[in-house]
């Protein structure tokens, strides 16, 4: 190996570590300053309207980013005080309804016991006593350590609920304390943005500078259109229900779509929360045309969703719909939930150091200064 392929060979391998260790190191900061990464990414989407409330009204910059926030906090509050609202007042109406739903259901399990159950069993009872003493033997035992494994099992089940439970309550503290965290951080940001924006000024001066803002830039863009493209989303799901439920002749249909929207916030559940437990009911309570109109509605959202997401959330973030596709996928295999967010952004964030020629500069150091072109 001539020595100018072993240098690059040391190069390329000196990047690979230097790549290595600066994930390993981003990912140990993240898990220390997350609140403050949550605050930074909220205030980005605060500043505008603290701009604006300073441009128009002369209002303190303190006193703008205090309002600012007051609103947006109100507003997600609103949000959630009215679905909580109305989750509440449909779960009483269903508790009304319940001691008759129960009392048909109860029937129908009787009546389904004395037709088809019944007659299996007493057949079976008649098996079992054809059977030698051997056999009977057998099968007592194989029915006896069915059911302890059986009431392990429930034990362990019940552990691991009280377990989770007291998980929930232990870290509710620790949950308020983040609340507060990134609540100050949030407010400290906002109202400090002008100040950092002429640090950042002063500093793009410096060498390799513009293209860190460059990626700043790219990412505010990819924040705020992964916002909008979750908005459009969600109101398109908001349509769908909205229409299902006036075919069903659902009453409040208005209410119904909002929480099926909300729900549609959740990944792995969405609207699946609030269709399917519902249409479980409608079918026990023998409302065979809401059960089915629901199943068909609640699968008309999932396809609409999946077919719609990777278009509209790339077109927002500035991705080719099948590389937001891919990122969506990526970010839930790599960090769960988080994913819908975080895979994108990353996919963004990559396309920035693509476009700010980051990797061209690292490949230029691979192949070193001595490389000619007609080496290469």
């Amino acid at each position: 190996m001539s020595p100018l392929r072993l240098w690059q060979l040391l190069r390329f391998l000196l990047v690979g570590i230097g790549l290595v260790l600066v994930i390993w190191g981003l990912s140990v900061l993240f898990t220390y300053t997350y609140p403050f990464v949550f605050a930074f990414l909220l205030s980005l989407l605060t500043v505008p309207l603290v701009n604006l409330f300073e441009r128009q009204t002369k209002m303190p910059r303190a006193l703008g980013t205090l309002v600012s926030l007051l609103i947006v906090m109100s507003l997600v509050s609103g949000v959630i005080a009215i679905v909580v609202t109305q989750l509440i007042r449909y779960l009483t109406i269903a508790a009304e309804k319940l001691p008759d739903q129960i009392e048909t259901f109860t029937a129908y399990v009787q009546r389904m016991f004395n037709q088809k159950i019944a007659p299996f069993v007493n057949d079976a009872y008649d098996s079992i006593q054809r059977l030698n003493p051997g056999q009977t033997t057998s099968l007592e035992g194989g029915i006896t350590e069915i059911g302890v494994q059986l009431g392990a099992a429930i034990g362990v089940l019940s552990r691991g609920v009280a377990g989770i439970l007291q998980d929930i309550l232990s870290a509710l503290p620790l949950v308020l304390l983040l609340f507060v965290v990134i609540v100050l951080a949030w407010f400290f940001i906002t109202k400090d943005w002008p100040s950092y924006m002429r640090s950042i000024e002063r500093l793009n001066k410096r060498k390799g500078f513009k293209e860190f803002e460059l990626v700043m830039l790219n990412l505010r863009s990819a924040l705020f259109g992964y916002v909008r493209a979750q908005l459009t989303l969600i109101s398109i799901t908001f349509g769908i229900v909205l229409v299902g439920m006036f075919i069903l002749r659902v009453d409040n249909p208005f209410s119904f779509a909002l929480l099926a929207a909300f729900f549609d916030l959740l990944p792995y559940l969405g609207v699946g929360t609030l269709l399917v437990p519902w249409a479980a009911y409608a079918a026990i309570s023998g409302d065979w045309f809401s059960a089915i109109g629901l199943l068909v509605l609640y699968i008309l959202v999932i396809v609409q969703r999946n077919l719609a997401e990777p278009k509209i959330v790339g077109s927002h973030i500035g991705l080719d719909p099948l590389a937001a596709l891919i990122s969506i996928f990526v970010g839930l295999q790599l960090f769960g939930v988080l994913g819908f967010i975080l895979g994108p952004v990353l996919a963004v964030l990559l396309k920035a150091l693509y476009n700010a020629q980051v990797f061209h500069y690292i490949w230029k150091f691979v192949l070193g200064p001595t490389q000619t072109p007609k080496e290469r």
